[in-house]
C-alpha cells in the first residue's frame, strides 16, 4: 500500500455502515495544504540529530515497535497533536489506539471501537438547547473532536485563521486479519519510506 494509492483512492466509508459499532478502523488525517508542520523524519546516523523547532527526538508511537533506520522528531505542534490523539482513549473508555505514527504532514492510526451500545441523542425542543449524546461515539465524532481541539490550539498559538487539517479524513474499515497486518505494517514502515511517499513535501 503506497501513499500514492491512499491519495488517489476515495474514502472507503460505507454509506449504510454504522461507524460507532465494534470494529477496527484505519484512519489518515492530513494537514491543511499538506504543509509539513508536525514532525521531521531524520535517518539514523544523520548529523542532524534534532530537527529545527522541535522539542524532543522521540518517536511518538503508541506501541513498542521501533523504526531503526529513521527517527520521527515532533515539532511543538506535533507534540500537541500526539497528546490530543492519546486523549481519545482517555475520554472514551470504549476506544483504543492500536497503532499510530506522526508524519510531517499527516497522521496514520488504527482505532478500535470496542462496544456496541446504541447511541442515544436527546432531541432539542428549543434552538438554544444543546443536544446530548449518550453511549458510544462514532468514528466521525471522535475525529471531529480531535481536529477541533488541535485546530483551536494551532490558531491560538500560531496566530492564524487557517485550519490545521484538511476537510474530512481518510478511513477504511479493517475486515480481516490479513488487512489488519498490511495496514499495521504500512503505518510502522511509513517513516522509513517518507522520501518516496506521495505525501512527501519539504
Amino acid at each position: 500500500m503506497s501513499g500514492k494509492e491512499l491519495r488517489k483512492r476515495k474514502s472507503h466509508r460505507l454509506p449504510e455502515y454504522d461507524y460507532g459499532k465494534y470494529g477496527y478502523y484505519f484512519v489518515t488525517i492530513c494537514t491543511n495544504h499538506r504543509i509539513p508542520l508536525l514532525s521531521k523524519i531524520i535517518p539514523v546516523g544523520s548529523d542532524a540529530l534534532v530537527a529545527p523547532n522541535s522539542d524532543a527526538p522521540v518517536a511518538p508511537q503508541f506501541d513498542a515497535a521501533v523504526i531503526p533506520e529513521s527517527l520521527v522528531v515532533p515539532t511543538s505542534l506535533g507534540n500537541k497533536v500526539v497528546e490530543s490523539f492519546k486523549k481519545i482513549e482517555t475520554l472514551n473508555e470504549n476506544v483504543k489506539i492500536d497503532k499510530f505514527v506522526l508524519m510531517p504532514n499527516h497522521i496514520h492510526a488504527i482505532i478500535i471501537i470496542e462496544n456496541t451500545d446504541p447511541i442515544e441523542t436527546i432531541e432539542k425542543q428549543y434552538a438554544f438547547q444543546i443536544s446530548e449524546r449518550r453511549g458510544r461515539r462514532s468514528l466521525q465524532g471522535l475525529i471531529k473532536d480531535f481536529k477541533s481541539v488541535t485546530t483551536r490550539y494551532y490558531k491560538k498559538t500560531f496566530g492564524t485563521n487557517e485550519s490545521l487539517w484538511q476537510k474530512s479524513f481518510y478511513d477504511e474499515v479493517i475486515k480481516s486479519y490479513q488487512q489488519y497486518e498490511s495496514v499495521w505494517n504500512y503505518i510502522n514502515e511509513n517513516p522509513l519510506k517518507w522520501n518516496n511517499d506521495d505525501y512527501f513535501k519539504l
